[in-house]
């Protein structure tokens, strides 16, 4: 009975000291100006950092430690290298992650795979234009629970958008000024679970007509928006095609009021949404789309 109760007593101990030393981690994450939010038994669940080009190596091996969290949101020019991102591997319990100005690669994405419980995660300005394009998200297909990607103000291209449309469990991405093109929308027509999608080319000709021609072959999208770009009933005809569309968003998009007179016609039971482009916005849309090509 005696060694039961003693083995029983040693099973327990890791766990009962991890609230200690989450606590001893998030007071040393102190210095960085790192933010630790703790759940009621006293377990790390949620780190927070706004000034995260603070930290080091050694901050990012405190944050690896924390085996129960939950969130991660690292803003302001994160020093997250490939290396760094290693000694972040062993997570197995976040679900949200949130980035600002990191320098990680396709490559280094693979320290990703272990983040098991991952749902969302938002990439913001990602700053290594030479090695990350995301299609470094290949690596988190097996990732059971991943629905939800963003990525904004990055070197995101077709293959990242490639990449996106073979995460099974996708429902929902975000992609903004970055340089995916209609070529890599027209990848998303393998993303059987999509049910909401926002791309934002910038003002360019990335995105035209031809990406709302790709969409309309994900019969499970219920929300599509579509903004800063030029669009015309010969794009906008095909979105009639999506059975479960229930929100149509054209923010700062040019479009005609002949043509979206013609949408909400077609589309009664959608709620269409749009807030005009400026005049300054419609000047760069005429600037690109209206140029001869050379």
């Amino acid at each position: 009975m005696r060694t039961a109760t003693l083995a029983l007593v040693l099973a327990l101990a890791p766990t009962a000291s991890a609230p200690a030393d989450d606590r001893a981690a998030a007071e040393k994450l102190k210095d960085a100006k790192v933010e630790v939010k703790f759940d009621k038994a006293g377990t790390a669940v949620g780190v927070f950092c706004k000034e995260s080009h603070l930290l080091t190596p050694e901050h990012f091996k405190l944050i690896g430690s924390l085996k129960g969290l939950k969130e991660l949101t690292l803003y302001n020019k994160c020093p997250l290298t490939d290396e760094n991102l290693a000694l972040l591997a062993d997570l197995p319990a976040l679900e949200k992650v949130g980035i600002d100005g990191a320098t990680f690669s396709d490559a280094g994405m693979k320290h990703m795979a272990g983040w098991k419980a991952l749902k969302q995660m938002t990439f913001f300005h990602e700053l290594n234009k030479k090695e990350f394009t995301g299609a470094g998200l290949a690596h988190l297909k097996g990732l059971p629970q991943f629905e939800s990607f963003g990525c904004g103000g990055s070197p995101f291209t077709d293959a990242g958008m490639e990449a996106a449309a073979s995460l099974p469990h996708l429902k929902d991405l975000r992609v903004w000024h970055t340089l995916n093109t209609d070529a890599g929308t027209a990848k998303l027509k393998g993303a059987a679970k999509l049910r909401s999608v926002w791309l934002a080319p910038q003002f360019t000709t990335r995105i035209t007509d031809a990406s709302l021609e790709a969409l309309a072959a994900c019969p499970s999208l219920e929300e599509v928006k579509v903004t800063e770009t030029r669009l015309t009933w010969a794009g906008l005809q095909h979105l009639t095609k999506l059975p479960n569309l229930k929100k149509l968003t054209l923010d700062e998009t040019d479009v005609s009021d002949a043509d979206l007179a013609k949408l909400k016609e077609a589309l009664p039971k959608v709620e269409v949404a749009r807030k005009p482009p400026t005049e300054q916005q419609l000047k760069w849309l005429a600037d690109r789309f209206d140029k001869p090509k050379k």
